[in-house]
């Protein structure tokens, strides 16, 4: 009992970490590994179902001062465009997240081992409306969302190489400054 009160009220802070943090594209200092592993906790039941694991390679002190709230949505995104489309036909996947600091910004790699992005789609995957899934829920904007969030909310940068059946990994540089490594 004391271990899932504990893990309970892990998890409810978690959601009111990522709930603020989402509402709000302020400036503020982070740990940039803490944030994602809030994220995880959050998706937890998500990853599960679909039986995914999630590595994250962070320095343990890594903390910046930037907008975690723009990144935090990002990263939900991202994850869940790869449960939803990356392992549509699989049993189980994998989804690795690595971050440093490099140049004064923020490095972020994000990669899984899902089925790749079609050809059909793959000039147009940061245009909104741009789905596999319409008509069984996929609206088209999770990535056009994301595109937007590091260009406009970061200025940054997001590019993306993917081969079919061999998943799909993502790059992407924001501006941060560095607070302590």
């Amino acid at each position: 009992i004391c271990r899932n009160l504990e893990r309970a009220a892990k998890l409810i802070s978690s959601f009111k970490k990522v709930a603020v943090d989402q509402s709000s594209a302020e400036t503020r200092q982070f740990n940039a590994k803490e944030l994602v592993e809030e994220v995880i906790v959050t998706l937890n039941a998500k990853l599960n179902e679909k039986h995914v694991d999630v590595t994250i390679e962070c320095e343990e002190q890594l903390v910046v001062e930037g907008k975690p709230g723009p990144i935090n949505q990002i990263l939900i995104n991202l994850i869940i465009n790869s449960i939803i489309h990356g392992f549509e036909q699989q049993q189980n996947g994998h989804i690795k997240i690595s971050i440093m600091y490099l140049s004064q910004q923020l490095y972020i790699s994000y990669q899984d081992d899902g089925i790749g992005i079609d050809d059909s789609i793959r000039t147009r995957i940061f245009e909104p409306f741009t789905t596999t899934k319409r008509g069984s829920g996929g609206s088209g904007l999770g990535l056009h969302l994301v595109y937007n969030l590091v260009t406009q909310g970061l200025n940054g940068h997001i590019d993306f190489e993917s081969n079919k059946g061999k998943g799909t990994k993502f790059e992407i540089t924001v501006p941060v400054t560095l607070v302590s490594n």
